[in-house]
């Protein structure tokens, strides 16, 4: 009996400890979803003029913070203030030493009122409002650009109708995070009241898109492994083994119109749409004890070593990952995960590659990239040489319909 009780105060003693260790005041970077949304107004004759674009934010920040504590996001350009938004939060303390850490988080959190019509550049101060002093303390700066999207009026109407705004994630395009789920957590970016829970331990790869139409439909398709060179046989009925299922996290999209060519005059406008998605990717793959309703699934820890794994479809490579699993059954983490980057438990920044000239997927890819998440500069060579392997594909942002380089309309394809 003596020795049963010393163990459990020797376990909640390590948990004390772990918790004791947590983090306090730091952003999860990878958390973090800036979108632009247009404010429209009524004008004279009843048409519809533009009074600029608000931002609305998820943000998450790990930490043990008191009832009524707030997130401010402040966009600033040059030092300047000129948006201020006060986010209302969601705490989760974690009192118990479950594996996570304790965060406040706001999900789509947002103020009509602070349109602007500036656009290009700004920072994006993050702040921490502690619920019971008020004390403000700014734990991240992001960098955003933002964009104006050209809009005409409906039907033969002539003239412009306001625009739409878009917040650049092309240099998100060479970032990707793997995710050690544990069966009873939810996922890496769910906000929902009742989030999915799993039955089994997966892992998960999360990565960013400016999609072409097969990327917004998202095809499941099938993952093939090496691990020093020699090919994984993954086990199971065919058509599941090896199958690697695609699933929209975050999104948004906005449409490009002109009448400028004349063969778009009459008839329906040219248009030319942009949007960026984050997608998580389930693998055929486990991990951890050996508690899972899914037996079928190869092991992480069962095959420590240099690990290549092939998103494909139709024998056509998507995505490249590479990693290395220890023998602890984890992979190390990312050099920019020291003190540049921070992800959440259990996850860890990977190298990603794109095949040469982007993928089906891809509609707009721009190269080489200067950064990651809203513009933290790359701090290790491992990063940079990950970001400089993008490719270009399309074009960074919509096009006039008389450029050379205008997309072809359903129609004319």
């Amino acid at each position: 009996m003596k020795k049963f009780v010393f163990i459990l105060v020797l376990i909640s003693a390590l948990a004390s400890a772990v918790f004791s260790q947590a983090r306090q005041g730091v952003a999860d970077d990878a958390f973090t979803w800036f979108e632009a949304k247009e404010v429209d107004a009524l004008g004279p004759n009843n048409i519809p003029v533009s009074m600029g674009w608000y931002m609305t934010h998820f943000v998450k920040v790990f930490g043990v913070y008191p009832n009524r504590s707030a997130l401010k996001i402040v966009i600033a350009r040059g030092g300047k203030t000129i948006t201020s938004t006060r986010c209302e939060t969601f705490r989760y303390n974690n009192t118990t030493g479950a594996l996570d850490e304790s965060f406040m988080q706001t999900a789509d959190c947002w103020r009509k009122d602070t349109a602007t019509k500036e656009v290009g550049l700004f920072d994006v101060n993050v702040f921490t409002v502690n619920g019971e002093t008020d004390e403000e303390k700014l734990v991240r700066t992001y960098k955003i650009d933002v964009k104006s999207i050209n809009r005409v009026r409906s039907g033969q109407e002539a003239g412009l109708a306001p625009p739409r705004y878009v917040i650049s994630r092309h240099a998100e395009a060479p970032v990707s995070w793997m995710v050690l789920r544990p069966r009873e957590y939810v996922g890496y970016l769910d906000t929902k009241s009742a989030p999915e829970r799993l039955g089994a331990n997966h892992v998960e790869f999360y990565y960013s898109l400016s999609p072409d139409e097969k990327g917004k439909e998202l095809p499941h398709g099938y993952m093939r492994c090496s691990v020093n060179g020699k090919r994984l046989s993954m086990p199971g009925p065919e058509g599941y083994a090896d199958q690697a299922i695609s699933r929209m996290e975050r999104s948004y999209s906005v449409i490009y119109q002109d009448r400028i060519a004349p063969k778009y005059l009459r008839g329906t406008e040219y248009q030319d749409e942009i949007g960026f998605r984050v997608v998580r990717l389930q693998a055929p793959l486990t991990w951890g004890e050996k508690r899972n309703r899914d037996t079928n699934r190869l092991a992480l820890e069962d095959f420590p070593g240099a690990w290549q794994c092939e998103w494909m479809n139709n024998g056509e490579v998507w995505r490249t990952w590479r990693f290395t699993i220890g023998s602890n059954g984890r992979p190390p983490m990312h050099p920019e995960q020291n003190g540049n980057i921070n992800l959440a438990y259990n996850s860890y920044l990977v190298d990603m590659e794109i095949p040469a000239g982007g993928s089906p997927l891809d509609k707009r890819l721009t190269g080489p990239s200067p950064g990651l998440f809203y513009g933290i500069p790359w701090s290790s060579p491992e990063g940079k040489t990950m970001a400089a392997r993008v490719p270009k594909k399309g074009n960074p942002f919509p096009v006039a319909s008389n450029s050379p380089n205008a997309v072809k309309q359903w129609w004319e394809k």
